[in-house]
């Protein structure tokens, strides 16, 4: 083998071994009910995986089947410890506050809400982390949407 045959094969071997830092794509489903009025098309977490001392942006895009004008989001938050998942928040909050356009979105018309994250704490425990997001109409207290998102902690 020459040296530049040699050259080639390392290249190629570095390239197919070591990991790259593009996103990898945001492992998410949407949990909603049969009967949901509120439906996820796409969820993106960049940078994915999130590494020590990044910021994440999370970026949602749904459609909903009737009008709403007071929504409640509550956040669901779970780390994976072992095979279980271990949930350390859970609160509820104005979604039509937080991210307006999910209330001044017209039936069947596609909206997209995008949040920066501040850095995690340098002692949060890397690992698996799962945010789950159950969308109410606070009027009728019904359930009309729920979107689950898996992303992982890394150094």
């Amino acid at each position: 083998m020459t040296l530049n045959s040699i050259t080639i094969i390392t290249i190629a071997i570095a390239i197919i071994i070591v990991p790259t830092t593009a996103d990898i794509p945001t492992n998410w489903t949407d949990c909603g009910l049969p009967n949901a009025t509120l439906h996820w098309t796409n969820v993106t977490s960049s940078p994915n995986p999130l590494h020590t001392g990044e910021q994440q942006t999370v970026t949602k895009s749904g459609y909903v089947d009737q009008v709403y004008t007071n929504i409640t989001v509550e956040y669901q938050q779970f780390w994976l410890l072992g095979k279980h998942w271990f949930k350390f928040l859970d609160f509820k909050t104005s979604a039509c506050a937080e991210h307006p356009v999910i209330c001044d979105t017209k039936p069947k018309q596609i909206f997209t809400e995008s949040a920066l994250h501040p850095k995690l704490n340098k002692l949060t425990p890397h690992g698996m982390y799962r945010s789950r997001q159950v969308y109410w109409d606070t009027i009728t207290g019904e359930q009309i949407g729920c979107v689950d998102m898996k992303v992982p902690y890394v150094k």
